[in-house]
């Protein structure tokens, strides 16, 4: 086993200009791949003789099929899934309390720049 202080001959480490270096960062959106997903989305779903599969004599998409699936699984998060997709999220209500149900209390400490206390100096 190599020790820890050893590079494996395929890893080379960064050398500055290195063209592997990516400047740019990670793409900020994932624009291609949203595309590729809408074109698969839209695409007709095949029956194993190659027809097209149809529900209620209209071909069957592949969004149509995992969002049927996803109304009838057993499986109460893709039911959640497929609910807030045909109705939106359900609101949840966010609610803050202070102590047993009380007011939110806020403490305010005073530090001047110097980093002194103002404690005590009345």
């Amino acid at each position: 086993m190599p020790d820890s202080n050893t590079v494996p001959k395929q890893l080379k480490p960064f050398v500055k200009g290195d063209p592997r270096i990516n400047r740019k960062g990670r793409p900020k959106t994932f624009d291609a791949v949203r595309a590729l997903a809408q074109e698969i989305a839209i695409e007709l779903v095949r029956r194993q003789d190659g027809e097209p599969a149809l529900v209620n004599g209209k071909a069957l998409t592949t969004v149509e099929l995992i969002l049927r699936s996803w109304a009838q699984s057993q499986d109460p998060r893709k039911q959640l899934a497929f609910i807030e997709y045909a109705y939106g999220k359900v609101p949840q209500q966010t609610e803050v309390t202070g102590k047993d149900g009380g007011p939110v209390e806020l403490v305010v400490k005073y530090v001047d720049k110097r980093g002194d206390n103002d404690e005590g100096n009345d």
